[in-house]
């Protein structure tokens, strides 16, 4: 429903250039037509800006569109997005900026963490993994920029495991 006026303002823009460019016509024979053909043309461009603006405005705060933007916006910031920076990316309400947080905690494409008073939405899939080196015997763990290929201890080949 309220795509309704948008779109109404983007088709009465259609028929107001017509007239436009017809008066914008009929001038060169009677040059007073060239004021309303140029006032028709400018409502016209103003009708069809203020309409296209609204209606990638509802696009841009749809609920798809705001889903696939929050994990857009996680992965911009480390797999982590909060409420208040959802808010800000594109300017919407806390409600609705809460609820579609949680609708990716219910789809399992986030988890929701309590830290310090607020509450942090991680993505779990876009979390940067940390690789070590481990061997599976003794349990040793070597950093990776070692070019050890066996445990110190117990000879064994090493592991690369993520954490």
């Amino acid at each position: 429903m309220k795509k309704l006026p948008a779109v109404i303002a983007v088709l009465l823009s259609i028929p107001l250039y017509t007239f436009g460019v017809l008066f914008l016509i009929a001038a060169s024979a009677k040059s007073s037509r060239i004021w309303v053909g140029l006032v028709l043309a400018a409502i016209a461009t103003f009708l069809l800006v203020v309409g296209l603006r609204r209606l990638r405005r509802l696009a841009e705060i749809a609920p798809d569109a705001l889903r696939t933007g929050a994990i857009d916006l996680a992965q911009r910031l480390g797999g982590e997005v909060t409420v208040a920076q959802l808010r800000a990316e594109y300017r919407i309400s806390q409600d609705l900026a809460t609820k579609t947080l949680e609708q990716l905690v219910s789809e399992g494409s986030c988890q929701r963490e309590e830290r310090e008073e607020r509450t942090v939405y991680v993505v779990t899939g876009l979390k940067p993994a940390m690789v070590e080196k481990v061997c599976p015997y003794c349990g040793t763990k070597l950093p990776v920029r070692s070019d050890l290929r066996k445990c110190p201890n117990c000879g064994a080949n090493l592991e690369m495991q993520k954490t």
